[in-house]
């Protein structure tokens, strides 16, 4: 009886505990501000792990609030972190917590894994930078619940799958930047209606060989489209003629096809238009040649013909013009010396005919002239000795003859000169150019190593050097004649068994496939292999050149062991022909004898069957030959 009493009597004082407990509970729940709730938050993130005074969080670096003290910014680089090497938690961020905040910049930070689809709790962000974030697997679909935003940076990370539809609900973008991401499938319509975006980048994708949506010529307030290296297939829309605020209009190294249309010439803002690699036919629209603004004009690498009209005068401020592996044919416009301000001419392996203007010489702000593999004749105008900031000449495989104006030895800033395979005949005059890789071969006959001037049967190419001159006219006295060389000889070679000596022992082993290819780097970790340059470089991306030259380009890669180098790389066409691996193979020579303050530090080289490259030491801000 008495159990049966006191069964019911404790089962109501354990409920009434719980009660209480769960009021106490809610009741310490409810005394935590929504202010507590964002500094509890922001410790669990474990980024801001050295800061524990919370009540100071606004004055925390990379943190800025309202008046109200909630967290309205939180810009992770600003915290005095380097972000590049430590892994943050993103999924550990209660995005919930933070009901006020504008904007989240996360960009180079090694956060690594998904990005989480709370992230769209965040209702009032206004800007979202995760670029270069180390992120993969697939965009949530709850990004486009973030109808606030106008700033979405996901670039450079390593997303697959396709762009969510759903981005076409952000109306209020006013950048997207999905670039070097990895995403596949079409490229939604929806983001054509996207009418207040500014920049629009997709550059670097997957995006299954389709074609740019129709509705992409409603996007007129565009200052930036670009479409580069996507997979894009068809030709390029009708309508872009109404983004007339389009500044730069990127679609190279696509497979788009048809003839340019006429109307992007009624884009007066444009500034740079990048059409190179893809299928284009036919001639260059006149109308083209109406944006005056024009700075980059870029259509190489196509199979458009037709010659370049006198109209071309009135892009009065180009820098670029590549027009370079098409069919064009005509003459060199005179009219191209009024140009003043071009920095790059690279019209080569095309048809042009007739004689190199000599008026080129007024354009005295050009540092890279390729004319190579047309049909001009004729002689190598004098003038051209007149630019002094000319670094590269490429004249090679045409038909020109005569002798080489000495006015070519004035040209100090040259680093590539190639007149091969023409008729030129005489002497090669003396050349000034410190960065030209000249060579002694014998009794002070100099040469450049490539051989610039082959296939020129009646030219003589030993070069008489202005210091070998000065040499030849002092009097050495007969004994310094005998015993000056028996010195050398025996210096050197003691010297020489000491470096191959050390030579030996710092080398990492040469590195060679059954296939033949040789990968070497010195000074660095016997792991370092082909594969990890490519690695470190994304297979040569386009991120990581640092430099265009008319036979290679250069790229910047970090190691596995962290150092940091320049790749010298050859273009692929001049990589797989007979005749640059022997020249390539004498430029390692060269560049593993010389030693000079003012010289590249060489770090090896790899002879592969898709690619070869040079391994320098990499300066920062320094100016590497990319030809």
């Amino acid at each position: 009886m008495a159990s049966s009493f006191t069964n019911p009597i404790v089962l109501g004082l354990l409920s009434a505990t719980m009660i209480l407990v769960s009021i106490a509970t809610c009741m310490s729940t409810a005394d935590q501000s929504p202010l507590e709730f964002e500094a509890k938050a922001l410790l669990e993130s474990g980024w801001w792990s050295g800061y524990h005074n919370i009540s100071r969080r606004c004055k925390w670096p990379g943190i800025s609030c309202n008046a109200a003290g909630s967290i309205t910014e939180m810009i992770l680089s600003d915290a005095g972190y380097n972000c590049s090497e430590v892994h943050y938690r993103f999924g550990e961020l209660k995005f919930s917590s933070f009901p006020n905040l504008v904007v989240l910049d996360l960009s180079d930070c090694q956060l690594g894994g998904n990005i989480p689809p709370e992230i769209a709790d965040l209702s009032t962000l206004k800007y979202l930078g995760l670029s270069s974030c180390d992120l993969s697997g697939e965009l949530p679909l709850s990004l486009g619940n973030l109808t606030n935003l106008e700033f979405l940076d996901i670039s450079s990370n390593s997303i697959h799958g396709s762009i969510p539809p759903q981005l076409g609900r952000l109306e209020k973008l006013v950048s997207l930047n999905l670039s070097w991401t990895g995403l596949t499938g079409p490229i939604p319509p929806s983001l054509g209606t996207l009418t207040n975006l500014r920049h629009l980048q997709l550059s670097g994708n997957k995006f299954d060989e389709g074609p740019i949506p129709q509705n992409f010529r409603n996007l007129t307030a565009l200052v930036t489209l670009s479409l580069a290296q996507c997979g894009i297939v068809g030709p390029i829309p009708s309508g872009l003629g109404q983004l007339t605020n389009l500044e730069i209009l990127g679609l190279y190294g696509n497979k788009i096809n048809g003839s340019i249309p006429p109307e992007i010439g009624l884009l007066s803002n444009l500034l740079e238009l990048h059409l190179h690699g893809n299928m284009l036919v036919g001639s260059i629209p006149i109308t083209l040649y109406n944006l005056t603004n024009l700075k980059y004009f870029l259509l190489a690498i196509n199979h458009l013909d037709g010659s370049i009209p006198q109209d071309i005068e009135n892009l009065k401020n180009l820098r670029i013009l590549s027009l370079t592996d098409n069919n064009f044919t005509g003459h060199i416009p005179l009219v191209l010396c009024r140009l003043t301000r071009l920095e790059f001419i690279d019209i080569g392996l095309n048809q042009f005919s007739g004689s190199i203007p000599s008026c080129f010489g007024n354009l005295s702000n050009l540092n890279y002239l390729s004319l190579r593999s047309n049909l001009l004749e004729g002689s190598i105008p004098q003038e051209i000795g007149n630019l002094e900031k000319l670094t590269l000449v490429d004249l090679s495989q045409n038909s020109l003859n005569g002798s080489i104006p000495s006015q070519i030895g004035n040209l100090s800033r040259l680093t590539y000169l190639d007149l091969s395979f023409n008729q030129l005949s005489g002497h090669v005059p003396v050349l000034s150019a410190t960065k030209l890789h000249i060579v002694d071969v014998e009794n002070g006959c100099y040469k450049i190593s490539p051989d610039s001037f082959q296939g020129n049967k009646g030219l003589s190419p030993c070069i008489t050097s202005s210091k070998t001159s000065t040499a030849n006219k002092s009097k050495i006295p007969l004994y310094i004649k005998i015993f000056l060389p028996i010195v050398i000889f025996s210096t050197f070679s003691i010297l020489c068994c000491l470096i191959f000596s050390r030579f030996k022992n710092s080398r990492v082993g040469i590195q060679q496939t059954k296939n033949g290819d040789i990968c070497s780097i010195w000074n660095y970790d016997g792991k370092i292999a082909y594969e990890d340059i490519i690695a470190a470089t994304e297979d040569f991306d386009f991120r990581y050149c640092i430099g265009v030259g008319g036979y290679g380009s250069v790229y910047r890669a970090q190691l596995p062991c962290g150092k940091v180098v320049a790749l010298k790389k050859l273009h692929r066409s001049e990589a797989e022909n007979p005749a640059f691996d022997k020249s390539f193979r004498n430029e390692i020579k060269f560049l593993t004898e010389i030693r000079h303050r003012n010289i590249v530090k060489l770090h090896g080289f790899c002879l592969h069957r898709r690619s070869m490259f040079l391994i320098y030491e990499y300066m920062e801000k320094g100016v590497y030959s990319t030809t």
